[in-house]
């Protein structure tokens, strides 16, 4: 049987491998001064990009189906391994039996819900700690089903993936911060020491919102018995949050929702320059708008050494995939491609040698005044927060018969961390 990763990340090199063909002849259409074929050319180049985008989709959801189900089958091994399941374990299989049952009775059945809170309430005897709290009013989504959600979210959502990702109990977190690194000095085995630089301490406290989604469902698959409905509310659940979370980690204003990376603009003003930047201000690195097509190896360069080495360590690019169609034509002096595409399954694609991941919402390399590629330490640059608990209610005001619309919610804080750990480019002069 065929293994669907290995078929996609086949699709993707094969796609990659024509396109160079393709853009190898474009540049030499353009130094016999053919411009109508290099036009031609280029045409074609731009068609097979979104087939590189749609093969790469395919890759991203193979490997993501088969992570949550790697998952499972751990799950399942771990279990018939053990003699017995422990109290916990049963009050939690029990609860999860139980809200799905409740769930498919719209939580309009009373004999149902009644099962569901008492299973809820066994639940809480034996667990001091518990995912799927009801604290946000509502029902407490079940632990495993929270977390089933949180592991598509990110198995799905490059971003989320980089990013400094914590779990709280409480809107209340604050977290300090060290920007500069102290400085070290030598000194005798008896000699005296004293501290050579004051470190730069910052306190950032991320802004939280309630992110919320809609899942509408018919009155029929509620009451198919042989519909998975578990695999349903996970999947749902996970790609409408997914969008609306990368959104606001990249833009959001911080009002009822995280503090985005952008929210406070990004300024050419370097790492220590007096004044120093606002603390969420990231900076970027200017590009020629004149010739807004030209994304060259020089641009890429400059950005990947205005980051302080000691970020470059765990660093990576990100940008939209009209960006990486754009960077996987750059060549060297020598013909050679800056661009590495990968050749196994999980493994990032990579622009001089760092990963490359695909953040959606950053700007095309051709818009103006955007910032259209990102390079950096992604997790010391970003916190983001997610508070336990995840809660469903269902919304009684419908509009469609025969339709039942559940209201399902979570909180997310974000917050810019170190604005010296990541830097953009920027199609601007200044």
């Amino acid at each position: 049987m065929a293994n669907p990763i290995v078929e996609a990340v086949e699709k993707v090199n094969e796609l990659v491998t024509e396109e160079r063909k393709i853009n190898d002849e474009r540049y030499e259409a353009l130094e016999k001064g053919n411009e109508v074929r290099a036009r031609e050319l280029n045409e074609q180049l731009e068609r097979i990009g979104e087939d590189i985008v749609r093969a790469q989709k395919a890759q991203k959801e193979a490997e993501a189906k088969a992570k949550i189900m790697a998952e499972r089958v751990e799950l399942l091994e771990i279990t018939n391994e053990r003699p017995g399941k422990t109290l916990a374990e049963k009050a939690s299989s029990e609860y999860r039996e139980k809200f799905f049952n409740a769930f498919r009775g719209k939580f309009q059945d009373g004999e149902a819900n009644s099962e569901m809170v008492n299973s809820w309430k066994k639940l809480r005897e034996v667990k001091t700690a518990q995912i799927g709290d009801n604290s946000l009013g509502g029902h407490g989504v079940p632990e495993e089903i929270s977390r089933q959600i949180d592991d598509l979210m990110l198995a799905t959502s490059d971003i989320l993936q980089v990013l400094n990702l914590k779990t709280v109990s409480t809107s209340d977190y604050k977290e300090v911060i060290s920007v500069n690194q102290t400085t070290s000095a030598w000194a005798a085995e008896l000699g005296a020491r004293s501290q050579q630089t004051d470190p730069n301490l910052r306190q950032i406290a991320p802004t939280m919102g309630e992110l919320y989604t809609y899942l509408f469902a018919s009155n029929e698959i509620l009451e198919d018995a042989f519909f998975n409905i578990e695999d349903w509310f996970v999947r749902t659940a996970a790609e409408s949050a997914q969008k609306a979370l990368e959104l606001a980690i990249w833009s959001g204003n911080g009002t009822a929702r995280p503090t985005g990376m952008i929210n406070t603009a990004p300024t050419s003003s370097a790492d220590n320059a007096s004044p120093l930047r606002n603390q969420a201000a990231y900076q970027y690195i200017p590009t020629d708008s004149a010739s807004p097509q030209a994304l060259g190896a020089d641009d890429v360069i400059d950005l990947v050494y205005a980051l302080n080495r000691g970020y470059r360590g765990n660093a990576c690019f990100g940008c939209n995939q009209n960006t990486q169609a754009a960077l996987r034509k750059l060549k060297s002096s020598n013909g050679d491609y800056y661009w590495q595409p990968s050749f196994q399954a999980g493994q990032p694609d990579r622009l001089m040698g760092y990963p490359v991941f695909t953040f959606h919402d950053m700007a095309d390399p051709t818009t103006a005044d955007g910032l259209y590629l990102g390079f950096g330490d992604w997790s010391r640059a970003y916190t983001l927060i997610n508070r336990t608990g995840t809660a469903v209610t269902v919304d009684n005001n419908i509009t469609t018969p025969g339709t039942v619309k559940f209201y399902i919610r979570r909180r997310y804080g974000g917050i810019v961390a170190n604005n010296d750990a990541l830097k953009f480019l920027k199609l601007a002069d200044t």
